[in-house]
């Protein structure tokens, strides 16, 4: 997913809610206020490299970590495996289940402008504009990222995770899952789904009335439309997508809103198609019985819109150690292949699997296969900036939707 930014079992089957119009300019507002002179928090004073003394000060420290809770797959990954691996070591996770990952930064920015030091949040699961917005306003713990003892099993030359949404992460945040823009058919209605979106185009004239798309900001169908803006570039892209509209679901004239919505119509066999930022959507659809055994995923041939979402600690963070053992943790290769296994989570590893053990890639190797999760998602293309999803947006209701 995702936060399948912003998560809201966005995604994906993770996905998180971009916060837009009044609710950015509003939380622009509360971050440069507590940009003003004297309310920067102090960072806290922890040796990130001296892993020894970070590891003897985080036991017996309880970790806040606000997260997106609408997800029972998510919740129960955290709970019964990191909880579990976390007390191990001393530690204790405090899940704080919120709805939007803004309410996370503005508690801290809330915190922030009343000196409030330490403050109630430990570790975030975040993502693209929420991140940005504290980055900007410094509200991150700065350099400890990649002083993770795990961390040297992470490719940070690979921009899809040194990049969130096209902002640098610059070491205030640690990669966790990975989301991929992937689509399904059911073969014996559509045994040769379209490869490009210009076959997507003429199938539709084709077969009218058979694809849609969650309307933007939807999350999921705000990335369908990134997807078509990275394939063809954003002119040719709108061009399709207004051509598209007349031949979809209804005629165009409305469309699902959400990707529940959209999946229950593909399972009903009302159109031929389903998406998500959840690259392990079939299979969990298929357990769910939403779709059909026979229900495959595919990528198209442009390549597969991807990003990451990451934990964050605030700089005003009250358990800072233990934040930092629990970020180390999220990247432990066992626990990271459990987050693989579509049985409990089903997103894509962060880590470069090439760098492993052998025995620790073996771990990998058993999660994947099947007929419900692609083992190659193609070529994976990096996420537009935060600001561009917006304008996207924006544009596709100007053009599109009008």
């Amino acid at each position: 997913m995702a936060q399948r930014e912003d998560h809201s079992r966005e995604g994906g089957a993770v996905r998180r809610r971009y916060p837009r119009g009044v609710a950015v300019l509003a939380l622009l507002g509360l971050l440069a206020a507590a940009c003003s002179p004297g309310g920067s928090p102090a960072q806290a004073d922890v040796e990130v490299a001296d892993w020894e003394a970070v590891t003897a000060a985080a036991e017996g420290q309880t970790v806040r970590w606000w997260m997106f809770g609408g997800d029972d797959r998510v919740n129960t990954y955290v709970d019964e495996h990191v909880s579990a691996a976390a007390a191990a070591r001393g530690v204790t996770i405090e899940r704080v289940p919120i709805s939007d990952t803004v309410d996370a930064v503005r508690r801290v920015t809330a915190e922030r402008q009343a000196g409030r030091n330490p403050g109630s949040v430990d570790l975030i699961w975040i993502n693209g504009h929420n991140f940005a917005a504290g980055k900007e306003a410094g509200l991150w713990l700065e350099a400890w990222a990649r002083r993770l003892p795990n961390t040297a099993l992470v490719d940070w030359d690979d921009e899809t995770i040194a990049l969130d949404f096209g902002v640098p992460v610059d070491g205030q945040e640690s990669p966790w899952t990975r989301g991929a823009f992937v689509f399904a058919h059911d073969p014996q209605r559509l045994p040769d789904p379209p490869a490009t979106f210009g076959e997507l185009l003429a199938w539709a004239r084709d077969n009218p009335g058979r694809f849609t798309y969650p309307a933007p900001p939807d999350f999921t169908g705000s990335a369908f439309v990134r997807q078509v803006v990275q394939a063809l570039g954003e002119d040719e892209a709108f061009a399709l997508l207004a051509e598209l509209r007349a031949h979809q679901w209804r005629a165009g004239a409305a469309f699902p809103g959400s990707e529940a919505e959209l999946s229950q119509l593909f399972g009903d066999g009302q159109v031929d198609l389903a998406m998500s930022y959840d690259p392990t959507f079939v299979e969990t659809g298929v357990l769910q019985g939403t779709f059909a055994p026979e229900v495959r995923p595919f990528v198209l041939d442009h390549g597969t819109l991807q990003n990451t979402s990451y934990v964050t600690i605030p700089a005003n963070a009250a358990n800072v150690e233990g934040a930092l053992v629990v970020a180390d943790l999220l990247l432990d290769p066992s626990l990271q292949a459990l987050l693989e296994d579509p049985e409990i989570w089903g997103m894509p590893t962060v880590l470069d699997v090439e760098r492993l053990a052998p025995d620790e890639q073996a771990l990998f190797d058993q999660r994947r296969g099947g007929d419900h999760v692609l083992d190659d998602l193609g070529e994976l293309v990096p996420e537009l900036s935060a600001e561009r999803v917006e304008e996207l947006d924006r544009r596709w209701r100007d053009e599109v939707l009008r």
